[in-house]
């Protein structure tokens, strides 16, 4: 049996000893981060299953209790994995509802940082890991889904209802909109970086996403007073 199969109630009270000797001292995130990035580097080495609990701890230099007491399991530590790798092309900012900003500015912004997230060389490695273990681990599409595709969509559909309440955008549903937006940005080129193919040439690129971004504005911005 392996040390990733030790009974949760152990872990419990490992975590409670790690929280209380650490209670009152701020949380040394530099630690999370270190732990983050090896999980990121050894899921996409090793996929989930081959990865463990002891391995990552190894790699991020950090005792396994204490990757336990921060993250509790794998599973969990994916998700954050995920969630990190998404944070670094579609922050809170770039999605940040305000009116103030221009749509169509904003609207080419998150398309091409979206688009840089799914073709990205890790992100696309991850996803084929999520294809290939996904029939053995009905969980791990679940985790993928809930991590990053999942909190993409909402935060793009704040966004959305941002400018259907100050009148830039006339939308039924929301929903809907944010997932047609998300798949006409992906496109070609998500299909292309998943099936190995080399990409187009930047200029066709970034003439494909003015054109998406056009034809959404065309669906759903409100139409110029006459």
């Amino acid at each position: 049996m392996s040390n990733d199969s030790m009974p949760a109630r152990r872990w419990k009270i490992v975590e409670a000893v790690v929280q209380k000797r650490t209670r009152g001292r701020p949380r040394d995130t530099s630690k999370d981060a270190a732990i983050i990035l090896a999980a990121q580097r050894l899921f996409l080495d090793r996929g989930f299953e081959g990865t463990s609990m002891d391995a990552i701890a190894e790699a991020a230099g950090v005792a396994k209790a204490t990757v336990y007491a921060r993250f509790g399991d794998k599973e969990a530590l994916l998700k954050a994995a995920i969630t990190e790798k998404c944070g670094r092309f579609l922050d809170a900012a770039t999605l940040e509802p305000r009116a103030s900003r221009n749509l169509r500015q904003s609207l080419s912004t998150i398309a091409r940082r979206f688009l840089a997230l799914v073709t990205d060389p890790d992100a696309v490695s991850l996803h084929r890991v999520m294809m290939a273990e996904g029939q053995r681990h009905p969980r791990l599409p679940e985790l993928f889904f809930q991590s990053a595709i999942e909190p993409t969509q909402a935060r793009l559909i704040a966004f959305l209802q941002a400018g259907i309440d100050d009148g830039r955008l006339v939308i039924d549903d929301p929903p809907t909109a944010a997932w047609q937006f998300l798949a006409m940005v992906k496109g070609e080129a998500f299909m292309r970086a998943m099936l190995y193919q080399p990409p187009r040439p930047a200029a066709q690129i970034e003439a494909y996403l003015d054109a998406c971004v056009e034809m959404f504005l065309a669906a759903y911005g409100r139409p110029p007073e006459r």
